[in-house]
């Protein structure tokens, strides 16, 4: 009986060059000595490199996978030129913050992520949802209004990366931030707060590993609208160092597939962790099982 050929995968690579700072090692380098032997067709596209439309890319190579090297905000890059195309998204962690990758069980280590993309070791395409923003941007993490979007302000002037970057940002931030006046409504709920935070939540937790939306589900059809209604220092720092979720009798937890947020007064606001400026209003509506992701195939049940 004739063996079946095994199908070449071509995969083309969108690596963020500077994810992650200076002293990360070169996964270009890496990507290549990996498959320096093998049968893969590989492909890169440099975010730094001529400006060259990664559309227009996809669409000459047509690859099989796509793979974003680099950290939340690559992946958010990549995963909004996914959308509506059959084409499942790989992650390879670069970045100083890698909450998406931890999110989905992606390992941390990158040959262990390159036997993932080439199904060496059990992996499965799964579909999530993600959140549309404001009618044309998307979120695939956590965005949020007031104290972390300021911190994210913060963080990115400072220009010191990882959780040491984000702790001399988090004093800096608490001194400037105050509560917000907020309203939260949509066709089922109309309700006011004050609050230090609001989060729009398609994930469980930061990239700093601080667990926000315990309940959390990317395949659920719904989001969560997580209202912080104070944050002290303790639990600022839990947002860097702790994986416990945060205070329960501080913090309320809504489910929703659309809703608008209006501020009093102008906020600060990030996506993803990307600082977006500020604003007195935000809608969001749930975009269910919009993108396909490449994440370890769950281990066999005992009764398989």
């Amino acid at each position: 009986m004739a063996q079946t050929t095994p199908m070449r995968l071509r995969l083309l690579f969108v690596i963020n060059p500077v994810s992650g700072g200076k002293k990360k090692a070169d996964p270009e380098t890496f990507i290549k000595n990996y498959f320096r032997e093998r049968a893969e067709e590989v492909h890169f596209f440099m975010l730094d490199g001529p400006q060259q439309s990664l559309t227009a890319v996809i669409k000459k190579i047509a690859p099989d996978r796509v793979i974003a090297v680099g950290g939340d905000g690559t992946v958010k890059m990549v995963a909004e030129e996914l959308l509506g195309k059959d084409i499942p998204l790989g992650i390879l962690p670069t970045g100083s913050a890698n909450g998406m990758a931890t999110e989905l069980c992606v390992p941390a280590d990158w040959e262990q992520v390159l036997h993932l993309i080439c199904n060496e070791t059990p992996a499965e395409e799964k579909h999530i949802d993600l959140i549309r923003v404001n009618k044309k941007d998307v979120c695939i993490h956590l965005s949020d209004v007031g104290l972390n979007a300021l911190l994210v302000k913060n963080f990115e002037q400072r220009g010191i990366r990882g959780k040491l970057g984000y702790a001399l940002s988090s004093f800096k931030t608490l001194w400037q931030n105050k509560r917000l006046a907020v309203r939260i409504e949509n066709k089922d709920l109309q309700l006011t707060r004050q609050a230090h935070m609001i989060v729009l939540a398609n994930a469980r937790m930061y990239g700093t590993g601080a667990c926000i939306n315990p309940d959390g589900d990317l395949t659920d059809g719904l989001f969560e609208v997580v209202i912080l209604r104070r944050l002290s220092i303790p639990e600022l720092l839990k947002m860097l160092f702790r994986h416990r979720p945060f205070d329960p009798a501080k913090t309320e937890i809504l489910q929703a597939s659309q809703v608008t947020i209006y501020t009093r007064k102008k906020a600060h606001f990030q996506i993803d962790g990307e600082y977006r400026g500020k604003i007195n209003e935000v809608t969001a509506s749930i975009l269910p099982k919009a993108l396909k992701v490449i994440v370890p195939a769950p281990p066999p049940s005992a009764d398989s």
